[in-house]
């Protein structure tokens, strides 16, 4: 009887090593886990300090060229609503090709002119 306690005192100190190995893989997981969710929230913490510093950056130069350019401004948010009026008018089934053609060209340009402004 001796040596059957023996048979079974062995596996159980390997399976309490095992788990005590286990234990620290999972330990050694879960710091890695947090090491790697601590960089991430870092990264886009950066990020989202840099893309609020840009737009801030775009919204002054754009205020200040409204207040240097008021007519030019006026015009290109004219015809802007004329675009998008002639994108929204584009739906209407009888019309769809003609406002097709001209909408687009038009939106074009105003894109490209709005986008020589701020840039």
């Amino acid at each position: 009887m001796d040596n059957e306690t023996n048979k079974y005192e062995t596996p159980t100190l390997q399976t309490a090593a095992d788990s005590g190995s286990v234990t620290a893989a999972a330990q050694n997981i879960l710091d890695k886990s947090t090491e790697a969710y601590g960089k991430a929230e870092q990264a886009v913490g950066e990020a989202y300090e840099k893309t609020t510093q840009k737009v801030k950056e775009t919204y002054e130069k754009a205020k200040s060229y409204t207040d240097e350019n008021p007519g030019k401004t006026i015009l290109i948010a004219l015809g802007i609503g004329v675009g998008i009026g002639l994108l929204l008018g584009a739906g209407s089934s009888h019309h769809r090709s003609r406002a097709g053609r001209i909408a687009q060209p038009v939106v074009n340009a105003l894109s490209e002119i709005a986008h020589e402004f701020f840039r």
